[in-house]
């Protein structure tokens, strides 16, 4: 019998207590922190197949709904909750997107995620989804009640279980992150990995930012990115990332980095390569006009002034 209805089939494990990823076919990792009264969803992919139906496998908790920054891979499923939270210079982008936008990212995200693997994908259908079934039309006429999201900000979920969000800008304007004492966890979205592009915001930005992860690391044994193309599925980033990303962004605020080009990292698409900064296994790339925050941006405090004025 034909199917019906969305897929609740997410691949995802749970890798510690109370706390899974869920991995949107290969495209993004969004992470489910569950406590004694509340659960918590960070990211919401593209929307394909029905991510809540899936969450209520696993628990039927009132459930909060973070955004760590406004791609549409990380946003674009938002639109199918009633409630979400994100960072007010990056809200704009919480839109109805078409199918064919979203397919089209889609695509080219798995397809990066599926260069790392060729034979498996291509002798196997790993996964019970269908594009035409699964990634359905976002009605305009349902938008979610969008709360601003701050640094600082708390989510009490229940059982001694506190999630706090701290602003960290470099691949957004306002980007986040999440940070779990329970589990000793922190989720960094795209704000981390080993292929790091950060043009949206100065380097300097970008270096406070990762400065800041450093800074609580006495509260966490691990980072999750909000990709596993850079790790297993329920692994974390391996212990050189965020060290290396440092250095390398030091580096490059004090000329001493090395360029080199490299193929694009979305394969089988004919896109030209980009030129980046490299160390060791890490990749930065950025915009070379940009590199303090007084190079045609504001600070970053400025950036939420000027919002909260525009919003009033």
């Amino acid at each position: 019998m034909a199917r019906q209805h969305p897929t609740t089939l997410f691949p995802m494990v749970q890798f510690k207590k109370d706390t899974w990823e869920i991995d949107e076919f290969d495209c993004i990792s969004m992470f489910l922190l569950i406590g004694s009264e509340r659960a918590m969803l960070i990211d919401c992919g593209f929307g394909m197949g029905d991510l809540e139906g899936a969450i209520r496998g696993i628990t039927d908790k009132p459930l909060d709904v973070v955004v760590t920054h406004r791609s549409v891979d990380h946003v674009a499923g938002a639109w199918k909750f009633p409630e979400i939270y994100i960072h007010p210079l990056d809200r704009a982008s919480v839109l109805p997107y078409s199918v064919a936008t979203r397919a089209r990212d889609f695509g080219i995200i798995r397809h990066r995620q599926h260069d790392c693997l060729p034979s498996v994908y291509s002798l196997h259908n790993l996964y019970g989804y269908e594009v035409e079934k699964d990634m359905l039309p976002l009605d305009p006429n349902k938008p979610p009640v969008i709360h601003d999201l701050y640094d600082g900000q708390e989510f009490d979920l229940g059982g001694g279980r506190v999630v706090t969000a701290y602003y960290v800008p470099g691949h957004s304007p306002g980007h986040m992150m999440f940070l779990d004492p329970y589990s000793r966890s922190l989720f960094v979205g795209d704000m981390l990995n080993y292929n790091l592009g950060v043009a949206a915001a100065p380097v300097e930005c970008t270096l406070k930012s990762l400065r800041k992860m450093e800074a609580l690391a006495d509260q966490y044994d691990d980072i999750y990115n909000g990709h596993h193309d850079f790790r297993a599925l329920g692994a974390p980033l391996e212990e050189d990332c965020l060290p290396t990303a440092i250095s390398l962004a030091e580096d490059i605020l004090a000329g001493r980095h090395t360029m080199v080009t490299v193929p694009n990292f979305f394969f089988n698409y004919d896109w030209p390569p980009v030129r980046m900064a490299v160390k060791d296994r890490n990749y930065i790339g950025f915009k070379s006009s940009m590199l303090w925050e007084s190079d045609g941006m504001d600070s970053t405090e400025e950036w939420v002034k000027r919002f909260e004025l525009e919003k009033a």
